[in-house]
């Protein structure tokens, strides 16, 4: 994707099937960043060159899928509590893991300041209850689970972008990456309605 003088919000997509959505003009782009925490970061570090070499400053919004235990299929998110999901975070490795909070501007708390609970976890896997995985997470009764949020706010947090999320339950961890699939079709159109209500209102 290349980006131009005009652009003012570029919608960060992990898959392009998880949203239907049209641009009305040439200041929205839609930007497909890759499954996964290393594809977005490779992808947003792409972006960011465009972004300085034309000195603008767009405002990202991040939109896709969630797993969650907490609500039904379609429900819709705005998380503003982002940290790892698969990452050692006592001791040593605390000093190597921040916990990011914010809607917009987001910013660095201490763990102590940070709600799990409200929490939107990333790791590099479909999260399924019946998993040993799962076992080890599952006491921080976290609100979602994706696979690419925290990689996109950290690199925010770090280059001071503007970040905002809007994300839909398309399963409720107890599926496959088939099941996600399948769903698509289903809520893709739903999300993107949602993102451009969402979006007349950023503007507002």
């Amino acid at each position: 994707m290349t980006l131009n003088k005009n652009i003012k919000t570029v919608i960060l997509v992990a898959n392009k099937n998880e949203l239907a959505f049209e641009t009305a003009d040439d200041s929205i782009a839609v930007y497909e960043i890759g499954v996964g925490k290393v594809n977005a970061v490779i992808a947003l570090s792409k972006l960011y060159q465009q972004i300085q070499a034309l000195e603008i400053k767009p405002i990202l919004l991040n939109v896709g899928t969630v797993g969650s235990i907490k609500y039904p299929i379609e429900h819709v998110l705005y998380p503003t509590y982002f940290a790892q999901g698969d990452a050692y975070t006592e001791g040593f490795f605390l000093e190597n893991t921040k916990f990011l909070v914010g809607n917009g501007k987001i910013e660095s708390v201490e763990l102590d300041d940070f709600d799990y609970n409200k929490a939107l976890l990333t790791s590099d896997r479909f999260i399924n209850t019946t998993t040993a995985f799962y076992q080890d997470i599952k006491d921080l009764n976290a609100e979602a689970f994706d696979m690419e949020a925290y990689a996109l706010a950290d690199f925010c947090y770090q280059h001071q972008l503007q970040l905002y999320m809007i994300k839909i339950v398309s399963d409720n961890c107890d599926g496959t990456v088939k099941d996600w699939e399948n769903i698509l079709g289903r809520i893709s159109g739903k999300l993107g309605n949602i993102v451009s209500n969402y979006l007349k209102e950023l503007q507002a």
